[in-house]
């Protein structure tokens, strides 16, 4: 359309009534435009996690929790669950059973935190993936449904033992 005909076609237009088709596309239209505006401005100063850390919801199986709880028994202490927030992390020093459900990405991070504060006595039990750098005491399942369980006082006498052998 040339500049003439967008003249005609407003001529045309004003003083219309607006109409109930129009009061809709007027009403998508303006919340389309509040939409992207909180997308894109407003909703990244929501996020308390670096978009690198964030992780997708996959909940876990009926099995795969039945896993996690048998790696548990018998044992006293505080529980936490890692990996079911939004991505807080507490004072772990006096948490003497930890649940890890996240994915692999958020590992080596929690890791580091985990050994800094964590007592010895504590068991870290992680599902559907394993920490990479920590050998586990235990593990039970198969697939998704698998489960590993770490003592803390084992990993850090393995990562001493590590660190020991690269000084020399």
């Amino acid at each position: 359309m040339d500049a003439e005909e967008l003249d005609e076609l407003a001529r045309r237009l004003q003083g219309r009534a607006l109409g109930g088709w129009g009061l809709l596309q007027l009403a998508a239209g303006t919340g389309l435009a509040a939409y992207a505006v909180w997308a894109a401005v407003l909703m990244p100063g929501f996020r308390r996690v670096p978009l690198r850390l964030q992780v997708p919801y996959v909940p876990s199986s009926a099995q795969q929790v039945a896993n996690v709880m048998a790696l548990l028994e018998g044992r006293s202490g505080k529980t936490v669950d890692l990996g079911s927030g939004d991505g807080r992390l507490v004072n772990l020093s006096d948490c003497y059973n930890v649940t890890v459900f996240l994915a692999p990405s958020v590992k080596p991070p929690l890791a580091a935190k985990l050994l800094a504060e964590l007592p010895d006595e504590a068991r870290v039990v992680a599902g559907r993936f394993p920490f990479p750098s920590w050998t586990p005491a235990s593990t039970i399942g198969e697939g998704l449904d698998q489960v590993w369980a770490y003592d803390m006082k084992e990993v850090r006498q393995a990562a001493q033992t590590s660190a020991e052998g690269s000084s020399v």
